[in-house]
């Protein structure tokens, strides 16, 4: 009776330690497999930003010339990398998703080129001066589904500087963005208003 009652017992010690084993294995499994995954997605990311840097130059001229709103006004902008300034800070980490399981900011020197903020669109259409700042970028993205997308990105300006002849001067202290003397009736304020909402 004894040996009979022992026999399903030993079978499921047999099964449980089996299960374990196999536990085990699959979770050594999984920690080889998510190292060649990390490689992987930082490899991707160094493309990403890689990528993002030289379209800046490529788009430069079409960027050069369009109209941007920031309601009630207009201005016009582009981005540039300085070549030169080391390699982008890439600071990466686990976030415990299966889904999302990396995240990472990318810290980038960049140079960013605008023109005053004009009260019409004509007037910023004129406007082909533009005010250098050097600063540095921020960006912060997200792994997902084996790519890599940008949540979002901040500038932080280091120093301002204005072309005069054929060198950029700094400009000392606060620097006045919104362009002055600009004759525009209340009705045109007001449809630029509008047309920068729509």
């Amino acid at each position: 009776m004894n040996r009979v009652s022992t026999v399903p017992l030993l079978i499921t010690i047999a099964i449980v330690i089996s299960l374990a084993t196999s536990s085990c294995a699959t979770r050594q499994s999984s920690t080889r497999i998510a190292e060649p995954e990390k490689d992987r997605a930082l490899a991707e990311l160094k493309r990403a930003v890689e990528e993002r840097i030289a379209s800046a130059e490529r788009v430069r001229l079409e960027e050069e010339s369009r109209i941007r709103v920031s309601a009630p006004y207009f201005y016009k902008r582009f981005d540039l990398y300085p070549a030169g300034t080391g390699e982008p800070e890439f600071t990466i980490k686990e976030t415990g998703s299966s889904l999302k399981p990396y995240e990472t900011t990318v810290i980038v020197k960049k140079a960013r080129f605008t023109t005053k903020y004009h009260a019409s669109r004509s007037a910023c259409a004129r406007d082909k001066e533009f005010m250098r700042d050097i600063g540095t970028e921020t960006d912060t993205y997200v792994y997902e589904n084996g790519t890599w997308s940008l949540l979002y990105s901040v500038f932080e300006t280091e120093s301002t500087s204005v072309l005069k002849g054929d060198t950029w001067q700094q400009v000392p202290g606060v620097v006045e963005r919104i362009a002055k003397g600009e004759s525009e009736s209340v009705f045109g304020n007001v449809a630029n208003f509008f047309r920068g909402i729509f």
